[in-house]
Order: structure tokens, then C-alpha cells, then sequence
């Protein structure tokens, strides 16, 4: 399939959101000129060497995890292109884009409330620090105008063409790494997966493979990136299939899943040397990698090569 074949089937979705993290540069100076010894710097809570704190860090967090929903909405849907965008499947720009304005309604309305409260939480914050901070903090403190400006959410969605008039344009490199960049961003999920949800575990519940189901959602809307991408869904597909409809996974069912998403999600894209130089063909079905603990029955881990 050529570049714009696969343009064609995708969307560009661009996040442009900024963040005010109160923090300020720290300087030596700061320190000197308030009496404070450069050698005894107070409690990380307050500064780090290099950077102070003008507020509490509590008060800013909202706008991070809004940032990660919006991050994370759009790699569920596609697949990174393009350094700050991702290429989405153009029947799921429409969904996106309505979730996308959900979280630009909550940022905006968090922004509106932490500016009505700007002023306090910097009193508070100069209250629960050391009283020989207070005139650094207050010499640091920036203006309502600067962290309306710093603090900022929007999205856009492009359509994207090759351009007829450039022959060194770019896109076929970008084009043709998406695959590339798509079994990546499996292999990272898996690895997480396998690490934080099977390792260490006798028996998961089904709560477990919604990581899996979502892995399933994203490679089937991106279909259109390679053929491979098929069979990887016919495989999440024929295993998901095998196990019980309900109750713990556990047992036999439980080494098939693990070994699902350690083994096979996990290296997906990557070529197994094993197969490369095997001339043989061999009917019989492998049986399954084993990857519980024969003494203990958990889930044992895997050093990843990565």
C-alpha cells in the first residue's frame, strides 16, 4: 500500500497542551540574599537544586492527569506520527474529538477555579513552609495574566497529503514507520501488563484482560498499516476464546494468557531468529510456553531485552 493509500484511511490528531507547573529556577543568589545557607536547602517538598516551588503541588495536578487522558485517549485510539501528533483511523476521529472536548471543558473549568483561588493557595503554601522562604517564594510568584496564558488545552485534526510539488517530502519515511512505531507501542503495553497484572499471580480475574481487549481496539482500527496486524488480532482473538466465560483464570488457562501477552504481544514486530533459521515444517502445534513457577504455581517474571 503507498503513502497515501494509508493517509487516506487516517486522520492527524494534534494535542496543544501546556501546563503551568509552579516552579521557578533557583539560584544561589536567592538563597544568599534571604540569609539561607546554600548548603542546608530545605525539604524537597519545598525546592530541589535547581528549581523552587511556588505553590503546592496539589493545587496543579489536576491539569497533568487531564493531560494523560488526553495522551492516553489518543494512543487507545491510534498510534504516534509525526513527533507531537498521532494518526488516528478516520472513524474514530469523530469519538475522539467529542472525548477530547469533554477533557477541554474540565481543563478549562479547573483553570477557572484555580485562578479564583491563586492568590490564597500561594499564601498557604508560604504559610507551610519555613518563614525564611516566604520572601523567595513571594519574589517568584507570577502573575494571573502569565498563568492564564501558561496554562492551556486544544486539539486539532488534519487531514494529510502528499504534497505533488516536493519530492523529498518526508512522509514516506513517517508513512512507513508506523507500523514500526505501533508494534512498539504494543510491546510497551504487554510488558507493563505482564509485569504489574501476571507476574507473581496463582490465578487473575477477567478484570486482567481489559488491557488485552484494548490492545484487540487499537491494532484493529489500524488494520490498514499492515497485513500482519490481522493475525495478531486472530490470535488475541482464538485465546481470549479458550478461556472461561466466567470465575478465575488459572492453571493451564492462565500460563496461555500470560504467555499471550509476555511472549507474543510483548515481541510483536520483532522476527524470532528460531523461525529465520528453521527449514523444517513441523505440523504438530507447539505447546505453550511455560511461564509459571512449577514451585511456587505464580507467574514468573521476564527480563525484556529492551
Amino acid at each position: 500500500m503507498n503513502t497515501q493509500n494509508i493517509l487516506d484511511q487516517m486522520n492527524l490528531v494534534v494535542l496543544n497542551i501546556t501546563l503551568w507547573q509552579g516552579r521557578k529556577a533557583l539560584k544561589s543568589g536567592d538563597l544568599a540574599a534571604n540569609g539561607v545557607d546554600v548548603g542546608k536547602l530545605p525539604p524537597g517538598t519545598l525546592a530541589t537544586l535547581g528549581s523552587k516551588r511556588i505553590i503546592s503541588p496539589d493545587a496543579v495536578r489536576i491539569f497533568m492527569q487531564l493531560k494523560r487522558q488526553a495522551m492516553k485517549l489518543c494512543l487507545s485510539n491510534g498510534v504516534r506520527f509525526g513527533g507531537d501528533g498521532y494518526a488516528i483511523p478516520r472513524e474514530r476521529v469523530e469519538p475522539l474529538t467529542l472525548e477530547l472536548k469533554r477533557l477541554k471543558g474540565e481543563f478549562e473549568t479547573a483553570k477557572a477555579d484555580f485562578l479564583s483561588v491563586y492568590e490564597e493557595e500561594v499564601e498557604k503554601w508560604i504559610d507551610s513552609n519555613p518563614t525564611e522562604w516566604a520572601p523567595i517564594i513571594r519574589a517568584s510568584v507570577d502573575s494571573l495574566g502569565h498563568i492564564k496564558k501558561a496554562l492551556s488545552f486544544s486539539y486539532s485534526a488534519f487531514d494529510v497529503k502528499v504534497p505533488a510539488d516536493i519530492v523529498e517530502n518526508g512522509l514516506d519515511e513517517e508513512v512507513n514507520s508506523l507500523y514500526g512505531q505501533l508494534c512498539h507501542e504494543v510491546r510497551v503495553t504487554a510488558r507493563q501488563t505482564f509485569d504489574n497484572s501476571f507476574v507473581g499471580k496463582q490465578e487473575i480475574t477477567h478484570k486482567t484482560l481489559r488491557p488485552i481487549k484494548a490492545i484487540r481496539e487499537k491494532l484493529n482500527g489500524l488494520l490498514f498499516l499492515d497485513p500482519s496486524i490481522a493475525q495478531a488480532i486472530q490470535i488475541i482473538d482464538d485465546t481470549l476464546s479458550k478461556l472461561p466465560a466466567q470465575g478465575t483464570i488459572k492453571g493451564t488457562d492462565l500460563n496461555m494468557i500470560a504467555g499471550l501477552v509476555g511472549s507474543q504481544l510483548a515481541s510483536m514486530g520483532r522476527v524470532v531468529q528460531q523461525e529465520l533459521e528453521s527449514d523444517d515444517v513441523d505440523d504438530e502445534p507447539e505447546e505453550a510456553e511455560t511461564l509459571i513457577n512449577q514451585n511456587t504455581g505464580k507467574v514468573a517474571p521476564i527480563t525484556w531485552d529492551f
